[in-house]
C-alpha cells in the first residue's frame, strides 16, 4: 500500500512537467534578477521497479541552481498555501528575506541551510530573496524556492519595466548603513546594504526588474589607486561572474533604461610614477575616448534605452566635465537618447567616505525625478503606485 502511494505521487509529479520536482518538494520558478549561472543538479536518477506485476518506470528529479556574484541579484516566485521552502548556499553574503513585501529576515552569512516560512495563511504569496553584500573573489548559490505539491505552483513575477544599473561602489552600497567613516575590513562586510541603494530604490518605486553590474573600486580606465590594472568596470561587464571566465549571457534582457555612474575611481587618487598616464589630461583623454566607445558598446545592444550617464559635481569638477565630454562626443557622432545627470552636496558619511544612508536619499529622489520624464516611467498616467 505505501509503495502504491509513492508510485501515485511519482507519477503525478512526471505528469506536469512544467514543474520541477526535487528530492525535497516541488520547485518554483523565480523571476531572477541580475546575472546568474544556472545549473540542473540531478537529485536522483531515472530507476525503474517492479510493482502490480508490471514494470514501473520514473523519471529522474532535478533542481536548478543558481550561481551569482554580482551585487543585487534577487529571486522571486509567486505560491499558493501556508509554507515555502528556501534552500540556500551562500556563507559569504547578508541576504534579505520577503513574503508579500514585507520583510521577514536578515540572513547573515547562512551557509548551506534550508529556511522554512511556514504559517502563511492561504494564498497566493510572493517570496523574495535578495543578495544584499558585495562578493569580488567568490561565488555563492541559491538553489531555489520549493513547495509541498504541485497544485501550490504559480508562474513567475512578471515586470512591465526593465532597468540597468552599471557602476562602482556607490551603486553597490559600500558601507552605507556606517555613522563612521573609519571602518574595518569586516565592518564594511557588515555595513554594506545594496538593498538600500539609491539604484535598488528607484527600480523598486517604479516596480521594475532591474540588474546591478557594479563592483567597488572599478573604474572605466583606472581603477582606485590604479590597482589591478586593465581589469575596469567595461572589462569586467563581459562576465556573468568574477572568475574571468564564465561569459554573460544577457539573452532575452531588454532594459528600458541603462543608468552608469562611473569616474569616481578613475579620478579620486593621484597619478603614480608607474601608471601609463603621465599627466591628468592623458588620463582625462583616455577615459572619454574609452567611456564613449563603452556607451556605443551598451547602444548597439540595447538601442531602444534611454541612458543617463551620472556623476558627481565635485572638487575641481573633473569628473562631471570628463562625463560631459563624454556625452558630447555622442551627441556629435549622433547619439540623442542619452542626458548626463550631475549630483551634488553629499555628506559621504559612511565607511571611507562613501555616500551615507542620507545620501542614497538623494541620490533616488534625483533619479526617480529624471526617470519620471520618461513615458515607460509615468506611473501617475499609468495609474499604478511606485513602491518607495
Amino acid at each position: 500500500m505505501i509503495r502504491s502511494a509513492l508510485v501515485s505521487a511519482f507519477l503525478a509529479a512526471a505528469a506536469m512537467p512544467a514543474v520541477a520536482a526535487a528530492s525535497n518538494g516541488i520547485a518554483l520558478q523565480p523571476a531572477v534578477g541580475g546575472r546568474v549561472v544556472a545549473r540542473t543538479v540531478v537529485d536522483r536518477p531515472a530507476y525503474a521497479m517492479y510493482a502490480g506485476g508490471r514494470v514501473m518506470q520514473f523519471a529522474a528529479t532535478s533542481h536548478t541552481t543558481y550561481t551569482y556574484a554580482w551585487p543585487g541579484v534577487y529571486f522571486e516566485a509567486q505560491f499558493t498555501g501556508d509554507s515555502v521552502a528556501v534552500r540556500l548556499d551562500d556563507d559569504q553574503n547578508l541576504l534579505h528575506l520577503y513574503l508579500d513585501g514585507v520583510h521577514k529576515d536578515s540572513l547573515i552569512r547562512p551557509g548551506h541551510r534550508t529556511v522554512i516560512l511556514d504559517k502563511l495563511g492561504d494564498g497566493p504569496h510572493v517570496v523574495r530573496l535578495e543578495k544584499a553584500g558585495e562578493t569580488q573573489d567568490t561565488t555563492a548559490r541559491f538553489d531555489g524556492f520549493t513547495v509541498a505539491s504541485t497544485e501550490q505552483v504559480l508562474s513567475a513575477p512578471h515586470y512591465d519595466r526593465r532597468m540597468e544599473f552599471i557602476g562602482d561602489s556607490y551603486m553597490v552600497g559600500y558601507g552605507n548603513t556606517s555613522h563612521t567613516h573609519t571602518c574595518t575590513h569586516e565592518e564594511i562586510r557588515d555595513t554594506t546594504d545594496t538593498s538600500e541603494s539609491y539604484v535598488t530604490l528607484a527600480a523598486k518605486h517604479f516596480h521594475a526588474a532591474y540588474r546591478i553590474l557594479a563592483t567597488s573600486g572599478h573604474g572605466v580606465v583606472r581603477n582606485y589607486n590604479n590597482f589591478s590594472p586593465g581589469e575596469t568596470l567595461p572589462w569586467y561587464y563581459q562576465f556573468a561572474l568574477f572568475d574571468k571566465a564564465t561569459l554573460a549571457n544577457d539573452d532575452g534582457w531588454v532594459p528600458d533604461a541603462v543608468v552608469v555612474d562611473l569616474g569616481t575611481n578613475d579620478f579620486s587618487t593621484p597619478l603614480g610614477d608607474n601608471e601609463k598616464w603621465k599627466t591628468r589630461e592623458d588620463l582625462r583623454a583616455d577615459f572619454i575616448a574609452t567611456y564613449a566607445v563603452f556607451v556605443k558598446s551598451l547602444r548597439a545592444k540595447y538601442p531602444a534605452a534611454h541612458i543617463i550617464l551620472m556623476a558627481e559635481n565635485i572638487d575641481d569638477n573633473e569628473r562631471i566635465d570628463a562625463v560631459n565630454a563624454v556625452a558630447s562626443r555622442l551627441k556629435s557622432d549622433g547619439e540623442d537618447n542619452l542626458d548626463v545627470l550631475p549630483y551634488s552636496g553629499l555628506d559621504h558619511l559612511a565607511c571611507d567616505y562613501h555616500p551615507s544612508h542620507r545620501d542614497e536619499g538623494i541620490l533616488w529622489q534625483l533619479l526617480i525625478d529624471r526617470l519620471s520624464l520618461l513615458p515607460k516611467f509615468r506611473l501617475e498616467e499609468r495609474g499604478q503606485a511606485g513602491d518607495d
